[in-house]
Order: structure tokens, then C-alpha cells, then sequence
């Protein structure tokens, strides 16, 4: 903006229009910083974000928010860190404050739909608890994560099974299957040796017997995770399954 004649310097200065981050709200004062320092806080909020750091996006966010309350990105990318976080009740007020702000933001508007979702999914997941419902889980209600593991031990597939997981189950159930034929011909052609085998049956023994221990290792971690993960969903549902006497 150009000083009109007679005017002062400090006239002039305080007359100019503010830095503008794009879609992130106006920067209110001198005394905030400029465009250059909040775009390293979301960089800093969102790269930690994506590598589960979340206190120090939580750190980020929040003074980003403090600089810039009126900015839609900024409560956004709170909703989107306290997602990850577990607050899906906290998520959702911060996407909907990010549509107040901004009705034409479309991704959040999509991520406030999704956790609107959620949330009644839990509602309903706690009643169907409550009143003893299980068929809606699948079998995976109460599941110990330790013995999901312990199953998968066994042969793969079988502790994502034991989870409710049945389409993951059979599908490493399969695969185990196929490769276990060619790591069973190798560890007997250890403990039963005949005749030297050729290259291509050495070959394909090693590779079924190292893809086996993979696909093996692979159900086992997968299995414990994924017993954390709905143990951890059942907690925030807030209910447990009812004893078989009816009490409480």
C-alpha cells in the first residue's frame, strides 16, 4: 500500500494490510510472527504428526493456535492430532469450530463426518456390550492380545482368526500353507539326507523355507497388534461384557 501525501511513515505503516497465510487465517499483529515462522510451526506440527510424535505436535499446534485462533487450518490440524491421540470427541469439536470458520473446507468437513460416524459406532458398539449383543464384533470381544500371538505361533493366520480378522486369517492361513510344502521338503531333506538335491529344489526350499519364517513372524506381530488395538477400542467404548450370572 502506497502513503498517500502528507502522511507519516508510522501513519503509513500501521495503514497496511496484514500478512495473509493462505488458508491459515490472518497474522493479527506486529508482534506475532511472520509468515515464514508459522509455516516451519505447521511444517514442525504435521512432520510430527506423521511420525506419531504427538507431544511435540501437540506442542506446534497449540501455539500456532495461539498465534492464529481464528485459522481453520490451525483447528484442523488440532482435530487431526487429537484423532490420533484417541479424543475423537475433542477431534470432532475442533473440525466442526474448522467448518464455523470456514464452511467451504471440504476436508473437514469430511473428517467431522467420519468421527461424527465413529462416535456413533461406539455408542452403539457400548449398547450392543451393555445388553449382551455380540454378534456385531464378530467373536473379537474381549480377546487377549497375548493369546492371539500364542495362536499365531502355531501356524499363521490362526490368532487373527482368533481376533475376528477372518479375512486376514485365511488369507495367511493360505499362503502359510503354500509355502510351507517346499520348508517341510527342505527340513527333511536336513534330517533325511539321500541324495543331493538339484539347484533349483535347493533353491526353491531355501526361498519357501525363509518366506514361511517370514509369513510366520509377520502373523505372530500382527496378531498382538491387532489384540492391542481392540482391546484399546473396547476401553474407550467404556463397557465390558456382561457376566454369564447377569451381575454387573
Amino acid at each position: 500500500m502506497q502513503c498517500g501525501e502528507g502522511q507519516s511513515g508510522s501513519q503509513c505503516s500501521e495503514q497496511d494490510e496484514l500478512p495473509v497465510l493462505k488458508g491459515r487465517g490472518p497474522v493479527a499483529s506486529s508482534d506475532q510472527p511472520d509468515e515464514l515462522e508459522l509455516e516451519h510451526l505447521y511444517d514442525s506440527a504435521q512432520r510430527s504428526l506423521h511420525w506419531q510424535r504427538l507431544d511435540q505436535a501437540k506442542e506446534a499446534a497449540q501455539k500456532i493456535l495461539e498465534l492464529t485462533p481464528d485459522s481453520t487450518s490451525a483447528h484442523e490440524l488440532w482435530g487431526d492430532i487429537l484423532l490420533a491421540s484417541g479424543d475423537k470427541e475433542a477431534a470432532a469439536e475442533q473440525f466442526e469450530r474448522a467448518l464455523e470458520l470456514e464452511p467451504a473446507n471440504a476436508d473437514a468437513e469430511r473428517k467431522y463426518g467420519l468421527v461424527v460416524l465413529q462416535l456413533q459406532e461406539a455408542i452403539q458398539q457400548r449398547e450392543a456390550l451393555e445388553s449382551g449383543d455380540l454378534s456385531r464384533f464378530r467373536g473379537a470381544a474381549n480377546k487377549d492380545p497375548g493369546l492371539a500371538a500364542s495362536r499365531s505361533m502355531f501356524f499363521p493366520g490362526l490368532g487373527q482368526l482368533y481376533n475376528g480378522e477372518y479375512q486376514k486369517g485365511v488369507i495367511l492361513a493360505v499362503v502359510g500353507l503354500i509355502l510351507l510344502v517346499p520348508a517341510v521338503d527342505k527340513i527333511f531333506g536336513w534330517l533325511l539326507p539321500s541324495q543331493p538335491a538339484s539347484v533349483g529344489a535347493t533353491v526353491l526350499g531355501w526361498v519357501g523355507l525363509i518366506s514361511y519364517l517370514l509369513v510366520w513372524a509377520y502373523g505372530i506381530y500382527d496378531a498382538y497388534r491387532s489384540g492391542q488395538r481392540i482391546a484399546a477400542q473396547q476401553d474407550q467404548i467404556g463397557a465390558h461384557m456382561p457376566s454369564k450370572e447377569g451381575g454387573n
